[in-house]
């Protein structure tokens, strides 16, 4: 058993390669592949608990906390590779000259593993990928949950696991949805048939996007005439979403309601046309010119929708039902479908409250809505064709009044960034305000505590409330837009 031991010894600490003063033997082998395995292993232990125990307390990112974890802990594997070489007296002489043959193994067969090593660092380091991002590269889209040094692990959202080598995602062109966070645009793609009124087809996509949940309103949504198509009219819904990861759902979601929308206008969607010519017609249909208004019928398309079906009222025409736009043209009619939304109200419903945040201007396109101060006893009943929820709006502070609908009423809703478009397409609408706003003294003087401790009236408005509305709408925008 002794000369098994002592056999096994001299097998190997007897040197089988030198290199000048240094040796290379199986137990320099053994020991450098056992502290690796054991640095390995620190290395997956430290970076989980560094990154899920300590990281997350200082609130930093998924994406941040796995890329100093990661650094971290190879970092750190490496001085302790070092340092347990040295405890177990392995000659780092050796060691060199293990890592010198490895080195010329490296330069002609792994080439590859060297490159993803590299771009893994890069990755690690530059930070435009991160865990926790959602990325679309060749067609899939995924979350990234790891970044190692050979590979990147993407969960796609059929939770399937990807193995990616570094070096393909550095090399190629990666969507980064999510790189700096999670709200984005979504495009959603519609073609109609020709005939169809494409002032129509922009506010039934804008209604679309305002039913929708999803749809955030940071930032209006959007349609673009993208152009003439050979069988339709195309055009592209962008909406404002906070979680653009989701918009698989998102898109799916608004397509029913975009087709629901579309019946309702009796807007059909595109669908190829063929004209089918026969040789010799009289055959295939036994009959003379003066049969055709009889079978006329066959070439009409078949409806995908009842026609019985009453179509809504189109917010263009409600819009011309209000003496200030009779004389609007097409063009400013869609430009000011476009900056809107329509909103219907049923009889006793609050459009805002005390204290909601000014953040919209309504058109009364039809029915009528009442507010009360508290120091009347008959509500003050505004009318189609008449603004509210300027007064807030241009202030800036929250709504003073609630308004509610005395009967089944339809506003058209526009955001502040629509509120300064209108009136800098509008200069006769600037006009008009500044003197609707005198409808407002007797609530002002209502708030005019409050708004005097809040610091927005002052000695001009007791001189003149319309001046003073008209200096609030100059500074709202900077210079009056006529």
């Amino acid at each position: 058993m002794d000369s098994f031991f002592r056999t096994a010894d001299q097998l190997l600490n007897t040197p089988f390669l030198n290199f000048g003063n240094a040796s290379l033997t199986l137990s320099a082998i053994a020991q450098f592949f056992l502290v690796l395995l054991m640095a390995l292993l620190f290395s997956l232990s430290f970076k989980r608990v560094f990154a899920n125990q300590i990281l997350s307390r200082l609130g930093l990112k998924q994406g941040t906390r796995e890329s100093i974890a990661t650094i971290t802990s190879y970092s750190l594997a490496a001085i302790l590779v070092l340092i347990l070489l040295q405890a177990i007296g392995v000659n780092l002489a050796s060691v060199a000259v293990l890592a010198g043959s490895l080195g010329i193994g490296i330069g002609f067969g792994l080439q590859d593993i060297t490159r993803n090593f590299i771009s893994g660092i890069a990755m690690l380091v530059e930070r435009k990928l991160k865990v926790g991002d959602f990325v679309e590269w060749e067609g899939l889209s995924g979350y990234i949950i790891e970044i190692s040094l050979r590979s990147t692990i993407i969960r796609t959202i059929t939770e399937r696991h990807i193995v990616i080598p570094n070096s393909n995602l550095v090399s190629n062109q990666v969507t980064n949805w999510t790189y700096n966070n999670f709200k984005g645009w979504v495009p959603v793609n519609v073609s109609v048939a020709h005939e169809s009124d494409p002032v129509l087809v922009i506010e039934a996509l804008l209604d679309s996007a305002y039913l929708e949940e999803a749809v955030s309103y940071e930032y209006p949504p959007e349609v673009l005439f993208t152009g003439f198509g050979q069988n339709s009219l195309d055009f592209v819904l962008w909406i404002w979403v906070d979680r653009v990861d989701l918009k698989h759902k998102t898109e799916s979601s608004l397509r029913f309601i975009i087709d629901q929308n579309l019946r309702q206008h009796h807007i059909r969607l595109a669908s190829p046309r063929y004209d089918l010519w026969h040789r010799n017609p009289n055959v295939v249909v036994q009959s003379s010119v003066a049969d055709y208004a009889d079978q006329a019928w066959v070439q009409q398309a078949v409806p995908t929708f009842s026609e019985t079906s009453a179509k809504p009222v189109a917010v263009r025409d409600l819009l011309q039902k209000i003496p200030y736009f009779a004389d609007c043209t097409t063009v400013e009619l869609r430009k000011l479908v476009e900056i809107g939304y329509r909103r219907r109200l049923e009889a006793g419903e609050v459009l805002y409250k005390v204290g909601d945040p000014g953040d919209a201007f309504y058109i009364i396109l039809y029915g009528s809505v009442g507010y009360t101060l508290d120091n009347q006893e008959q509500p003050t009943v505004m009318a189609a064709g008449q603004f509210i929820g300027e007064f807030s709006l241009m202030l800036g502070i929250p709504r003073t009044v609630t308004v509610a609908a005395l009967e089944d009423t339809t506003v058209f809703a526009i955001s502040p960034q629509g509120f300064k478009q209108i009136l800098q397409s509008q200069p006769r609408l600037y006009d008009l305000i500044v003197q609707e706003m005198g409808r407002h003294e007797v609530e002002l003087n209502q708030q005019k505590r409050r708004l005097r401790e809040l610091g927005l009236i002052n000695q001009d408005y007791d001189k003149n409330p319309v001046a003073w509305v008209q200096k609030q709408l100059e500074k709202l925008f900077g210079s009056q837009p006529h």
